[in-house]
């Protein structure tokens, strides 16, 4: 599922992988379908996009499982799908193995709840990033900092906050520039950001 940032709309996309036998055994990963999926949006909605992009590629009785992140229509949206299925084919393990969850999803909400503990530190750090990289004056004044300890690192990193590893580069990145944030801050009255050692040590 995506949502447009710009539009009160969201969408599906449909991913398809499967392996190219011929002539080396790659896996190969097709975008299937992007579709407008409306709100309310409920399984069997979902189940029912989901078939018709099947359908419509002809592979419906070629599926071997389906991964979907922990959203609760996710459920009866392939607890749905998996019974149409079942009335045309005849499905890997009797469908054992029909619903993957994806463990890229319950890994972010694991690492999320971790990141929750400096919650109010993590937000320091991204203000103070998007601080420094608001305008080219402040920009040339934190410039001038780093440029005085010789430092190679020169760039800071925003990131996506539903991203844990982009979050993890944020703040590793910041990490080189901490002495540097106590410096600006220094001569920027209006930065009110820093972080204190103690802080830092938890980042």
């Amino acid at each position: 599922m995506w949502k447009s940032s710009h539009q009160a709309v969201e969408y599906m996309v449909v991913t398809g992988h499967f392996i190219d036998v011929d002539p080396e055994w790659k896996l190969q990963k097709r975008v299937l379908s992007f579709v407008k999926v409306p709100t309310p949006r409920q399984g069997i909605d979902v189940a029912d996009a989901i078939f018709k992009c099947l359908k419509a590629w002809g592979i419906e009785v070629k599926m071997f499982s389906v991964s979907v992140d922990n959203a609760s229509y996710n459920d009866s949206c392939l607890k749905n799908l998996k019974e149409n299925l079942l009335l045309r084919t005849k499905l890997v393990l009797n469908g054992d193995l029909f619903h993957v969850r994806c463990c890229t999803h319950i890994l972010n909400l694991l690492v999320q709840v971790g990141l929750g503990k400096i919650k109010a530190i993590i937000q320091n750090v991204r203000e103070s990033v998007k601080c420094i990289n608001h305008n080219d004056a402040r920009w040339k004044v934190f410039n001038d900092v780093f440029e005085q300890k010789h430092l190679k690192e020169r760039k800071l990193i925003l990131d996506c906050p539903t991203r844990w590893n982009s979050t993890f580069q944020m703040l590793l990145t910041a990490l080189k520039f901490k002495i540097d944030f106590s410096a600006y801050g220094e001569r920027d009255p209006l930065y009110t950001y820093a972080l204190s050692n103690e802080d830092w040590e938890k980042v």
